[in-house]
């Protein structure tokens, strides 16, 4: 790894947040995920009720078992629930985002800008 990229990626580490923070598009698309809705409030709180119900319909003997299963239940209710939601986020990944921002600010580092 070059010196400059190693005091990038220090700095990178430093200021990452702020950074981010700073664009436009990134701010937007992680705003996408806050619980903004009654229908938000619904998707999330399905997995719960899908726990909840599946407590007393699953075919186990041993109640700790039951307890057990009911919670992967849950937890894969929870992701299918974060599935739908990205689904319905118009924004790029923000991975994707958040690799275009620290291109751009390295090609401004390495230009000898301020960041």
């Amino acid at each position: 790894m070059k010196k400059e990229e190693k005091d990038f990626e220090t700095l990178w580490q430093a200021k990452k947040q702020r950074l981010l923070m700073e664009d436009e598009e990134y701010r937007a698309a992680v705003s996408t995920y806050d619980m903004k809705s009654g229908a938000d409030w619904l998707i999330f709180g399905f997995p719960v009720a899908a726990g909840i119900v599946s407590v007393e319909y699953i075919p186990i003997r041993h109640e700790l078992l039951k307890w057990c299963a009911s919670i992967a239940v849950t937890v894969i209710m929870f992701v299918i629930s974060v599935y739908i939601k990205s689904l319905s986020n118009p924004h790029r990944a923000i991975s994707d985002i958040e690799a275009d921002v620290k291109k751009k600010y390295y090609d401004k580092f390495l230009k000898g800008e301020k960041c």
